[in-house]
C-alpha cells in the first residue's frame, strides 16, 4: 500500500507515518510543497490529511491564517483527487466541532454546532466541520477521524506541554479548569492504522473514554516534577471553551478491538521525560 501523508511533520503525523514503510509526505504550510500541490501521485492507496495549523493561541491571535491554512489544502487534495486516481481519504477532524453539546459522553451521531460564529475560537474548528462535508459528498471512499484531545511527546501550542515547560520555569498557572478525556499519541495511532485498514465511508472518533479536570492533570504533572500542587493557579477560562468534552468511544472499540489504554501518569510522566 501507499500512502501519501500531509502533516508528516506535525505532531500527530510525525507519530504515524513512523509505522509506515512506504509513505510520500507533504507539508502544507511548506512553500516548496506548495509549489507542487496540483502533482500529488495519482498512484496514491491511501491519501491520510492531517495537515492542519492548529494551537489554541493562534485561534485568538491568527484566525484569519488559521481559516486559510486549515481551509484552501483540503479543497485542492480533493479537487486533485477527484480528477485522479481513486485512493482512500483519510481526514482528520477534531471534538472541537462540539463546543457546545450536552450529550457527554459525545457519540458520532452527536450535532455539531457553533454559537456566535464571529468567535475567532472557531477558525480551527469550522473548517474541520466543512472538510468533512467536502469529503464525505466528494464521491471518493473516506474515512473522517475526530481526535479528542490527543496529547505526549512532540506536541506544541497545548495544554500539557506547555504547562510542563511552565512549571520547568518556575510558573504554576494554567487557563480555565474545564473537563477533558486526554488521550496518549501512542494510543491514538494504533486505533488510526487499525481503523484505516477496518472500514471506509464512517465517521469515527478517536480517544480515551476518561474524563479528567484540567486542574487535576495540572496538579498530577506537579507531583510528578516534584512541586507542591498547592502551588496551582486557575485562572479565568477562554470564551467558547467547552466545559466538558468526553468521547462516546463505543464505535472505535467495536471497529478495532483497542482497549489497552495508556494510564494518565504513565502518559504524563512519558511526556515530561520528552521535555525535560
Amino acid at each position: 500500500m501507499k500512502y501519501l501523508v500531509t502533516g508528516h511533520k506535525g505532531f500527530i503525523g510525525s507519530h504515524f507515518v513512523k509505522r509506515l514503510e512506504n509513505y510520500i509526505g507533504y507539508d502544507l504550510l511548506d512553500g516548496q510543497d506548495l509549489k507542487i500541490i496540483h502533482g500529488y501521485p495519482s498512484d496514491a492507496d491511501i491519501v491520510v490529511h492531517m495537515a492542519a495549523q492548529n494551537g489554541t493561541d493562534l485561534f485568538y491571535s491568527s484566525p484569519t491564517d488559521v481559516s486559510f491554512n486549515n481551509t484552501i489544502p483540503t479543497f485542492n487534495l480533493i479537487a486533485n483527487y477527484i480528477k485522479v486516481g481513486n485512493p482512500k481519504f483519510v481526514f482528520t477532524s477534531t471534538c472541537e466541532i462540539f463546543n457546545h453539546t450536552d450529550q457527554i459522553p459525545t457519540s458520532e451521531d452527536v450535532d455539531i454546532g457553533f454559537r456566535d460564529v464571529t468567535n475567532p475560537r472557531w477558525s480551527y474548528s469550522l473548517p474541520k466541520a466543512l472538510g468533512e462535508n467536502l469529503v464525505a459528498n466528494s464521491g471518493l471512499r473516506y474515512l473522517i477521524i475526530r481526535y479528542f484531545n490527543v496529547y505526549g511527546p512532540g506536541q506544541k501550542l497545548h495544554f500539557i506541554n506547555e504547562f510542563i515547560e511552565r512549571v520547568r520555569d518556575g510558573e504554576y498557572w494554567i487557563i480555565g479548569d474545564e473537563t477533558r478525556a486526554f488521550c496518549y499519541i501512542d494510543d491514538a495511532i494504533e486505533m488510526t492504522h487499525r481503523l484505516i485498514n477496518a472500514t471506509e465511508n464512517e465517521t469515527v472518533h478517536i480517544g480515551n473514554p476518561a474524563e479528567v479536570s484540567i486542574a487535576q492533570v495540572a496538579r498530577m504533572i506537579l507531583r510528578i516534577m516534584d512541586v507542591d500542587p498547592s502551588k496551582l493557579e486557575v485562572r479565568a477560562g477562554r470564551k467558547g471553551s467547552a466545559s466538558r468534552r468526553r468521547p462516546d468511544t463505543t464505535k472505535i472499540q467495536k471497529l478495532t478491538g483497542f482497549d489497552d489504554y495508556t494510564s494518565l501518569e504513565v502518559g504524563l510522566r512519558k511526556t515530561i521525560e520528552s521535555i525535560l
